[in-house]
């Protein structure tokens, strides 16, 4: 679990073979608007509220051994799946949520940066289900953190966070489908925002908090604990 979230990024990784182009690109950085007060905060650490994890063979970032459980087929082997717990605005577990990241074929390495694929399912005990898909732009991290730090050996200098979702909602975030429940018959959108609290290539470990804002009728708003 300790390479969960850099072997994550490295789904995206295989895609940015741009060079200075795409290092200096503003256009790269773009993201979705900023959520609301409305809006219901899921909260996740990874990899602390991951429950099962599987990493695709040429998704792994640093050669890291993906074990009995890797996905190896062609079609699966730049993906990752994993199942996690999400907790609510008082940090208690709230949800179960199953996740699946591939590489976009929406990357365009002078406009949009280079995007991973990220599809949700989400269960709310005694709410409902919803459907949740995003379009994660990893390359700011990936230039800002992952290369100075993992590769220029430059010292962490930590947190850093940032907002990856953008699109494919118009107005760039994240489209949401309730599927059950009090979400039934419901559309929404959400964003995601994560913290990188330790980037470690020596140790080879990388942790981050996660918060997933979500604007769905039949959901309330609740307060992010920080």
């Amino acid at each position: 679990m300790r390479y969960l979230f850099v072997a994550l990024i490295g789904l995206a990784l295989g895609t940015a073979a741009a060079g200075a182009v795409l290092y200096y690109n503003p256009f790269a950085d773009k993201s979705a608007p900023m959520p609301i007060a409305t809006d219901r905060v899921l909260h996740y650490s990874l990899p602390d509220q991951v429950m099962q994890f599987a990493v695709g063979e040429d998704a792994r970032l640093f050669g890291q051994d993906t074990g009995d459980d890797s996905l190896w087929e062609e079609t699966i082997d730049r993906a990752a799946v994993l199942a996690l717990v999400l907790n609510d605005g008082s940090n208690q577990p709230v949800a179960l949520a199953s996740r699946l990241l591939s590489t976009s074929p929406d990357t365009n390495l002078l406009l949009r940066g280079v995007l991973v694929s990220d599809d949700w399912l989400v269960t709310i005990p005694n709410e409902g289900t919803f459907y949740m898909h995003a379009d994660s732009n990893a390359w700011p991290f990936v230039k800002e953190k992952l290369v100075p730090v993992w590769y220029l050996q430059r010292p962490w200098s930590g947190p850093a966070e940032y907002w990856p979702t953008v699109g494919p909602g118009a107005d760039d975030s994240a489209k949401v489908v309730g599927l059950s429940g009090s979400f039934r018959s419901t559309e929404g959108s959400a964003v995601e925002h994560y913290e990188v609290t330790t980037l470690d290539p020596e140790r080879h470990v990388a942790l981050a908090k996660g918060e997933l804002y979500l604007r769905l009728p039949g959901t309330g708003p609740q307060v992010a604990v920080k």
